[in-house]
């Protein structure tokens, strides 16, 4: 059974901006078939927000072809009722994306957010979700 992979703003940024690291890796492993991915509105929102496009010297259209090519599933935006049981257990500007990966039944949550999820209290925290990198989505993926 193919993993379900919740994917955050950072590694869908990261894989438009290298061809070769492990989020673009793992968007390729969405297009072969090896994983489900899936995101929010709320987080393609972030993707695209107003400065994103020039600081990342794509145009618009460029980044939403991208994420139109990912293979990416793309859920509605996440309510603020649906972010509401996390806001006192993560970052507040982080709780969309733990909302989005249990709304959506997603075995992981991949980022590379270091200071607000990749921390081993946060980790445990929303335990049976593992939250991980992409190095360590790759790790677990090459195992099975």
């Amino acid at each position: 059974m193919r993993s379900r992979v919740f994917f955050d703003a950072s590694i869908i940024i990261e894989a438009l901006l290298s061809k070769t690291g492990g989020s673009s890796l793992l968007i390729q492993y969405i297009k072969m078939g090896k994983i489900i991915g899936i995101t929010s509105q709320t987080v393609i929102g972030e993707v695209l927000e107003e400065d994103k496009p020039k600081k990342f010297k794509r145009s618009r259209e460029e980044i939403e072809r991208f994420i139109t090519q990912s293979g990416l599933l793309i859920r509605e935006a996440i309510a603020m009722e649906e972010i509401a049981p996390y806001k006192d257990l993560v970052d507040i500007e982080d709780a969309h994306l733990i909302a989005g990966s249990n709304l959506t039944k997603c075995n992981y949550l991949v980022t590379l957010d270091k200071k607000h999820l990749l921390r081993e209290d946060i980790k445990m925290r929303f335990l049976p979700l593992k939250i991980v990198s992409p190095k360590q989505l790759l790790e677990e993926i090459i195992i099975w």
